[in-house]
């Protein structure tokens, strides 16, 4: 479904102002809140989101709303307003737990993430919970990311390889910072454009031969970075959800039947399962 934005006002020569319809199959709340994305703050009504080296304000205005960013075609891709969540939710339904967390978590779209910054993302969330996985990503940006005046980029591929175990190690990543690291001084000889070009177990194969890089990193990359969304990322969470149906099945082999299960809208309905699942416990 495509949303219909109101024409952009210019603000400033950086700075649009659009309007997004709310819709039953979009929430800007449930879209950050989710565990996909952690460089967001909420400040009353409005959620401050900032990705690669954009900001955008936010803001429920009742039956809108309101954007105020630096690129209106950015955050439109961002919030992936071209996918038809309808149809989808439509089609993976079962009249069990699956549409329960449907229903819950309506509102929720995957987000169009920089690859680099999903990679690096998800590796510092490793055993890790939110506010100490934003903290750590918030210094890496603060420390070595462009100065955009309100807030700081994501780094460069050369800045991260440049920090250094010790720098991550001082701003708290733990034993991950070996993994940063050396994950980022393989990026330098990578080209990302071309791994985009591999099919999912290719690039699943890339991602899982960075050091410290485990399937569920390698998934949640695969999923929330290179908008793959025939994988199914198995954590505590989604064991519970599932297990059921998948009693006594490791983590790798429940992923595997997932996907053949739900196909090509396996990434979806586990971001579903998991806010759901992590909200409600049940």
């Amino acid at each position: 479904m495509k949303y219909l934005a109101r024409t952009a006002i210019y603000l400033t020569m950086n700075q649009i102002e659009f309007s997004i319809p709310k819709t039953p199959t979009f929430d800007v709340g449930q879209t950050l809140d989710c565990g996909q994305v952690f460089r967001f703050v909420q400040e009353g009504d409005t959620f401050r989101v900032c990705a690669k080296n954009h900001m955008a304000r936010i803001t429920d205005e009742g039956g809108e709303y309101v954007v105020k960013c630096d690129d209106k075609d950015f955050f439109e891709k961002y919030f992936d307003f071209d996918t038809d969540y309808a149809a989808i939710q439509a089609k993976v339904a079962d009249n069990g737990f699956v549409s329960d967390a449907i229903e819950y978590g309506k509102g929720i779209h995957i987000l169009r993430q920089d690859p680099i910054e999903a990679i690096f993302s998800f590796i510092v969330s490793q055993n890790n919970h939110i506010p100490r996985i934003k903290g750590i990503i918030e210094r890496i940006c603060d420390s070595l990311g462009e100065d955009m005046g309100e807030y700081h980029a994501f780094p460069s591929v050369e800045k991260l390889a440049s920090a250094g175990s010790d720098f991550y190690a001082k701003i708290g990543a733990g034993y991950r910072a070996e993994y940063l690291d050396r994950v980022a001084k393989t990026m330098l000889d990578e080209n990302v454009d071309e791994w985009k070009k591999l099919s999912t177990p290719e690039l699943r194969a890339k991602l899982l031969s960075l050091h410290g890089v485990g399937r569920k990193v390698a998934d949640c990359a695969l999923l929330f970075g290179f908008s793959r969304f025939d994988v199914f990322p198995v954590d505590t969470w989604i064991k519970k959800a599932f297990e059921s149906e998948y009693e006594g099945v490791a983590p790798e082999k429940m992923s595997d039947l997932l996907v053949e299960k739900y196909g090509e809208n396996a990434g979806f309905v586990q971001q579903w399962a998991f806010y759901f699942k992590r909200a409600k416990k049940v």
